[in-house]
């Protein structure tokens, strides 16, 4: 797509008064491009966050985990988006792709720099990921925990070195306020860490001194960029969540930043709005990204801590929005063997959990059931005490009685139909809002997806996932989204993992999809709203009308899940046109497809195993078990098969390919069949 052609789509998805702020914008950064000073504060007497435990109450894992990373991080085994293993230089190159081992520093203005547009593979998300300073609030905490004064003095030689390589406004650490709003919660966190106290034994006034220098040269410029340039519009998302509450903290902290900023009274009514506003009733995130969802929770809590501390009351609504928020990501994560759906780009706020190998199964467990031995509860738990209950187990929840809505007989989706409520009737758990349902049969768990695209007009996290399953056996993966694969670095990977057909959603052959994706962050429009609801058989049916650009018009796809013995019967069907479509069911990575014969076949990953049945209906099936077999199967999809299951890592893995051709007057059902089996 040309440049000319994004800008324009991206203008059509603005509001005339986004485009007055874009011209705004526009005169800010012409007014910050040369700016070399800020208004005068005084950083010498912090506020009370973050109230930081006693070191000897640290738990045993916390200990043990501070001791392995602290030797890890000062040989330069780094670890990014908790699994890519890097070798990281001392200091660090802090504009420097270390997977690709390209340098990029630059002192140009940032506001003439597009991250977007990097060369020769570089990923902007590669770029940024030291300068979130995760690896320096570790050493910041062994500091504090353990007493190690090589990793507190290592901290802040490193924040010098960052300091000097990367002016106020010049260079690719300064093009995005999100990473700006990061970097101000963790200075906070580190600056409490290494600050003299009742709780440290010993002063170090070197070390002191340079400290104080530091936030003199960090805080004034990363507050004033924060806030005169956050996000707006329909560019606000989680990044504009990170910028106010990287606001919200520092000033929590430091109260006369307000006078680069904005006051924590305009902050929260900030914050709150946007709490309300990108998380739905029923707790979902409206981005449609499960990674976001803890992502976006995570940068709430910190706020919620921090205007606490200031002696700030939160308003009940929002309270109780964060609670239901929570409570959503229990319900449809399963920790043990995670996989999202939208955008993943394995994001986290501040690294107070012990393993980052295990970040999801840190928070899920601290979620239902926090314990002193928890790395989150030690550096949280206070907070969460006050808050009171996050969240509730499933015999806790009320079933609301209302009655099934009847989507299946009107033509057109209307947005009336939609209940923010959540219901459990039978085997399924329902976010009706977020479009998001859950059921277990035996040890089988079945997600279904019959969501919206994304937030806002441009949807920038979703993926064209609605009528998707996702299944679990013994919390294995067996079915699963394709995951996500890299924002930038890959153009048609990206945009084939998040397409329909690289989800097990029915596509109709030979029609370019729709909505089409215009760019890495902007679809040309939202798809109509997808239905969904609990039949009184127990099963549960979605539909999605989906546009196509031939003669036909609409169409209409239908998906029945029915309970099944031990296991769930999936029925396909198109509406009354008769049009050939196909439905690709992904395996996970690892997993090993055997041929049963009469169209049967077992799938085995991690010890467990899961027999599929398809029915006769289907004109064709593949069973892809060999990337070698992919230009067969799939001579328009050279890419099928491949799936992200962690940001940048890709991995080719097995599918099942099914071809629908229907024949005839009578409607035409498709099905396939999902049975536990017994332990291979």
């Amino acid at each position: 797509m040309s440049k000319l052609g994004w800008y324009w789509h991206r203008l059509r998805a603005m509001s005339p008064g986004e485009m007055v702020l874009h011209a705004r914008k526009k005169l800010r950064q012409s007014a910050d491009a040369k700016r070399t000073s800020w208004p005068e504060v005084d950083l010498s007497s912090p506020g009370a966050f973050p109230k930081l435990p006693k070191p000897e109450d640290a738990p045993e894992v916390l200990r043990e985990a501070l001791k392995r990373d602290v030797e890890n991080i000062l040989a330069g085994r780094w670890r990014f988006f908790g699994h890519l293993e890097v070798q990281v230089d001392d200091p660090p190159k802090w504009q420097y792709d270390y997977l690709v081992r390209r340098d990029v520093e630059s002192t140009a203005s940032a506001f003439k720099l597009n991250y977007r547009s990097l060369s020769d593979g570089v990923d902007s998300k590669l770029v940024w990921e030291p300068s979130r300073w995760n690896q320096l609030v570790r050493l910041a905490m062994a500091a504090y925990v353990l007493g190690d004064r090589r990793a507190a003095e290592k901290c802040v030689e490193w924040l010098q070195d960052w300091v000097t390589h990367n002016p106020p406004y010049r260079g690719w650490n300064w093009t995005s306020a999100l990473e700006v709003g990061l970097r101000l919660i963790q200075f906070a966190w580190m600056d409490a860490m290494l600050t003299p106290n009742a709780e440290h034994k010993t002063r170090n006034a070197e070390l002191e001194g340079r400290l104080a220098k530091l936030r003199a040269s960090i805080l004034p410029p990363h507050v004033w960029y924060a806030w005169r340039h956050k996000s707006f519009g329909s560019s606000a998302n989680n990044h504009l969540l990170g910028e106010l509450v990287g606001c919200i903290v520092a000033t929590a902290r430091w109260p006369e930043l307000a006078k680069c900023g904005a006051s924590l009274e305009e902050l929260q009514w900030l914050w709150e709005h946007e709490v309300l506003a990108q998380f739905a009733e029923d707790g979902g995130n409206k981005e449609q990204a499960l990674n976001y969802q803890l992502f976006s929770w995570e940068f709430c809590w910190q706020a919620r801590m921090a205007l606490v501390a200031a002696g700030r009351k939160i308003s009940a609504e929002v309270d109780e929005r964060l609670r239901r928020a929570a409570q959503f990501f229990v319900d449809v994560q399963v920790p043990s063997d995670p996989w999202d759906y939208g955008d993943s780009d394995s994001a986290f706020v501040t690294p107070l959990f012990a393993d980052d190998r295990k970040v999801v199964a840190e928070w899920h467990e601290w979620f239902r059931a926090p314990a002193k031995e928890q790395a989150l509860e030690y550096w949280m738990g206070a907070a969460r005490r006050e808050f009171g209950t996050l969240v509730l187990d499933g015999s806790e929840w009320r079933s609301v009685n209302t009655p099934t809505p009847q989507y299946w007989d009107s033509e057109r989706p209307t947005e009336s139909g939609r209940q923010a409520t959540l219901r459990i009737r039978g085997k399924w758990l329902s976010h009706e809002e977020s479009g998001i349902a859950i059921g277990t049969v035996g040890p089988l768990i079945a997600r279904l997806d019959w969501s919206r695209l994304g937030l806002g007009s441009m949807a920038a996290h979703g993926h064209l996932d609605a009528l998707h399953i996702s299944l679990w056996d013994r919390e294995t993966a067996l079915v699963i989204d394709p995951g996500t694969g890299a924002y930038h670095a890959d153009k048609k990977l990206r945009n084939w993992l998040a397409s329909r057909s690289a989800h097990n959603s029915p596509c109709l052959d030979k029609i370019r999809e729709w909505p089409e994706r215009m760019g890495p962050f902007l679809w040309r429009c939202q798809h109509y709203l997808p239905r969904g609801a609990e039949l009184d058989n127990g099963g549960y049916r979605m539909n999605l009308f989906l546009s196509d650009t031939d003669s036909n018009g609409m169409a209409v796809f239908y998906r029945e899940v029915d309970v099944s013995g031990d296991g769930f019967l999936v029925c396909d069907r198109e509406g009354s046109r008769k049009r050939s479509f196909s439905v690709r069911w992904q395996f996970a990575p690892d997993s090993r497809v055997g041929d049963l014969g009469s169209r049967r076949y077992r799938v085995t990953r991690h010890g467990v195993s899961m027999v599929v049945q398809v029915s006769a209906d289907w004109a064709e099936v593949w069973c892809v078990t060999e990337q070698s077999q992919v230009a067969q199967a799939d001579p328009d999809a050279p890419l099928a098969g491949t799936v992200s299951p962690a940001f940048r890592k890709t991995v080719w893995a097995p599918y099942l390919k099914l071809v629908a051709r229907p024949q005839g007057d009578k409607p035409c059902v498709f099905s396939t069949t999902f049975l536990a089996s017994a332990r291979s």
